[in-house]
């Protein structure tokens, strides 16, 4: 702009010293504000003040044109797809069981194990923990006044603990092996039939020995499979990331529409798996909302965390869907797209006003 501000002048300086201050001074008016200037940055802040209308927070310009480019979700399951309110829909013990449907009367053979459980699980701060807790509390079952010692937490896998003198161990059945448990044959039908539900299972034992299964139901979003399924229309390949037992993600994906799931994932794995599913070259967007998500998150070429997760999900990602709608998943895509296409159509508009216009003024 300069240069050629100062060649119109030179060229006009020799006819008339005041024509040639004008010409260019044209060329500065007609350049500045620049057309190219503003292109990008006035596209970037209309749609980032659009999404924030519709509870979608983009933390910076330069993430809306990533997610525009993005060809791979990755979902995590429990509170994003799912509503993250887990309840225990059934109970399984040796004689013994207990289906939610029939009312908050638990059999007597079941009352011991889970009042220990439930002692020991008052003191984890993990969903499946709660729903352990309020069941008790539902039945009636008293523990409040049982004592807890050695306790020991290992995310993903399961918690251990001394509770008025038994050994308690609660959690995956790989957990309870390490631990020295014999697995129960009589409960494993039970578990295999909550699996192919989609259910999660709570496996507890009692000193040793398995005792007790806790089907658990964490119900799927209303929203989840027309998100998904209009994700797989705009050719979006979609993953369902989870750590429950193959079978049971089987289940779940195929409730989302036959989408790919990863099972059996522990919270530490899931950096791992979404470094592993952006080889060779393939860009991808996590979506999520707890703790254990935070650092796959950040892995991510677009990390996006729901306004409900944790503080540490939500600090990690680059934007973040208010309501905990899973819908604006679909609008932060679609305005991401949106946006670029403006950047474009607005670079395009000023080359066409440059081309014409500076010369007018020279």
């Amino acid at each position: 702009t300069l240069a050629l501000g100062t060649l119109t002048f030179l060229w006009w300086v020799r006819s008339d010293f005041e024509i040639a201050l004008m010409a260019a001074t044209a060329v500065l008016i007609i350049t500045c504000p620049c057309a190219f200037g503003l292109a990008t940055p006035m596209a970037i802040a209309v749609a980032t003040g659009l999404g924030a209308r519709h509870g979608v927070l983009v933390r910076n310009g330069a993430v809306l044109e990533s997610l525009s480019s993005i060809e791979h979700f990755v979902f995590d399951k429990t509170g994003t797809l799912t509503e993250g309110r887990i309840s225990v829909r059934n109970a399984e013990g040796v004689g013994a069981c207990w289906d939610g449907s029939g009312g908050p009367e638990l059999p007597l053979p079941l009352t011991r194990p889970l009042a220990l459980l439930a002692a020991m699980e008052r003191f984890s701060e993990h969903p499946v923990a709660a729903a352990v807790v309020e069941l008790a509390r539902q039945t009636g079952v008293p523990f409040e006044g049982l004592a807890v010692r050695r306790l020991e937490v290992r995310p993903g896998l399961g918690i251990k603990a001394e509770v008025d003198g038994h050994q308690v161990v609660a959690g995956t059945l790989a957990w309870l092996r390490t631990q020295g448990v014999v697995p129960n044959p009589a409960l494993a039908r039970a578990a295999a039939d909550g699996e192919a539900l989609g259910r999660g299972v709570l496996r507890g034992a009692i000193d040793g020995q398995e005792s007790l299964l806790l089907g658990l139901e964490d119900r799927l979003r209303d929203e989840a499979p027309q998100v998904v399924q209009r994700l797989h229309r705009e050719g979006i390949r979609v993953t369902l990331l989870t750590g429950d037992r193959r079978r049971a993600a089987e289940a779940i994906a195929s409730r989302l529409g036959g989408v790919e799931f990863i099972a059996e994932v522990l919270p530490a794995d899931k950096d791992r798996v979404v470094a592993q599913l952006q080889r060779p070259n393939r860009r991808v967007a996590m979506v999520g909302d707890g703790i254990n998500d935070a650092p796959a998150l950040v892995r991510s070429d677009v990390g996006i965390a729901m306004g409900s997760g944790t503080d540490v999900s939500i600090a990690s990602a680059d934007i973040v869907l208010m309501h905990s709608e899973l819908r604006k998943v679909e609008l932060a895509s679609a305005l991401s797209r949106r946006t670029l296409r403006t950047i474009r159509q607005n670079i395009g508009i000023s080359i066409v006003y440059n081309i014409v216009m500076v010369p007018l003024a020279m």
